[in-house]
């Protein structure tokens, strides 16, 4: 068979209602159980055998394989199976060539895209010399979840149980999403050992709510800094922001503690130790003048990840999307933390992205291009052939 003939057999109005399906079955994280079974029974209606990994009491990680003949590499498309909340009841419903709903976009029209590509490999002609490997895992929106689903996943490469040699995650858009920073969630907590006095009678000058409008003002010049300094060429400078200001009890009593809350990103070349250590020192002459003891902590710490433009997978990903869509795949990176921060450093496995779509994820009005989740189907079997390789 030839690779207009693979591609002809892949149904956009098939895809279009196993991602109507999935949508429809709400599948917040930690509330996953329903989505897992529905995509267990997708994936077996192809006619493949399922590995169902129990993360926790009826949340599963689902391990599909089409088996190649073993003399190619293997490739694994991967997918989480959780959403976020659906805030505003949004309905699930079609206008013409969109498809509306929480987790349209994020990620089940990824999902279906892939159904759609592995029925193509299944009901042809087509013999892969590699395995490919379809994986969908829970626990990724939430932090409540702590990331369980991705990091069993992790545990089962590194044990054994199942091996690949590239991931493919499918979801952002239909570009080549081939590095993220590294990003952390860090408080700084200044620490006055004077106790709470009444601020008739401390100078403004000494109260620690003073030093911590020091801490921010310095946390602007360091943005400044960042701006003029190294810039990666796909994910454009390091940054850094706060979010949450925290700081007294009670309207003229000195605090005994002030903090500040924010995320910090970093590009590749760097890790998280050596830029917590960073911000400590940032803020150490601050605390000095205020006579202040400071300590800077961080949480949910990712390092960043950076496949190469040459890397295999990134050609065969960029090969297909060239062949479908008779345009050059864009190259890109981002500030944003995914999974294959986890992945590529939890496992060593070389990962990129590339979705039907990113530009509505989380967004109150949720959507997805049914033409776009065909389209990414193309592109999952033309790269799966050229990475594979076939008979």
């Amino acid at each position: 068979m030839n690779t207009r003939e693979l591609i002809d057999t892949i149904d956009g109005s098939w895809i279009a209602d196993q991602a109507e399906a999935l949508v429809r079955v709400p599948s917040v994280t930690l509330d996953e159980q329903a989505v897992c079974q529905l995509y267990e029974r997708q994936l077996r209606e192809l006619g493949l055998d399922v590995h169902v990994r129990e993360v926790t009491s009826g949340r599963l990680n689902l391990y599909a394989r089409i088996r190649g003949n073993g003399d190619g590499p293997t490739l694994m498309l991967n997918e989480h199976l959780d959403t976020i909340p659906n805030q505003n009841n949004q309905p699930v419903y079609r206008d013409g060539d969109l498809m509306y709903g929480r987790g349209t976009t994020d990620m089940k029209g990824g999902m279906a895209a892939v159904l759609g590509a592995a029925r193509a490999l299944l009901h042809t002609d087509v013999r892969l010399k590699g395995d490919l490997l379809l994986t969908a895992v829970v626990g990724h929106e939430e932090p409540e979840a702590k990331k369980d689903g991705p990091l069993a996943m992790i545990d089962d490469i590194n044990s054994g149980l199942i091996a690949c040699d590239r991931i493919i995650i499918v979801e952002g858009l239909d570009a080549l999403w081939v590095m993220s920073m590294g990003s952390m969630v860090f408080t700084i907590t200044f620490e006055s050992d004077r106790g709470g006095t009444h601020t008739q009678y401390v100078p403004f000058g000494e109260n620690p709510i003073h030093f911590l409008g020091d801490a921010i003002a310095r946390i602007n010049r360091f943005q400044n800094e960042l701006d003029g300094g190294v810039i990666h060429p796909l994910a454009g400078p390091e940054r850094i922001d706060v979010g949450i200001v925290r700081a007294g009890d009670y309207f003229n009593r000195t605090p005994n503690t002030c903090s500040l809350t924010g995320t910090r990103r970093w590009a590749p070349g760097r890790q998280a130790e050596e830029v917590l250590a960073e911000l400590q020192s940032l803020m150490e002459p601050i605390a000095h003048d205020g006579r202040l003891a400071v300590r800077v902590s961080m949480e949910h710490q990712r390092e960043p990840f950076e496949t190469p433009p040459d890397d295999p997978i990134v050609e065969a990903v960029s090969n297909a999307h060239q062949h479908v869509t008779s345009t050059e795949a864009e190259l890109i990176g981002k500030r944003i933390v995914g999974d294959a921060n986890l992945y590529v450093h939890g496992s060593g496995v070389p990962t990129i992205y590339y979705g039907p779509s990113n530009e509505t994820a989380h967004a109150d009005i949720e959507s997805v291009s049914v033409s776009r989740m065909k389209s990414a189907a193309k592109v999952y079997a033309l790269a799966a052939m050229e990475y594979c390789g076939v008979e």
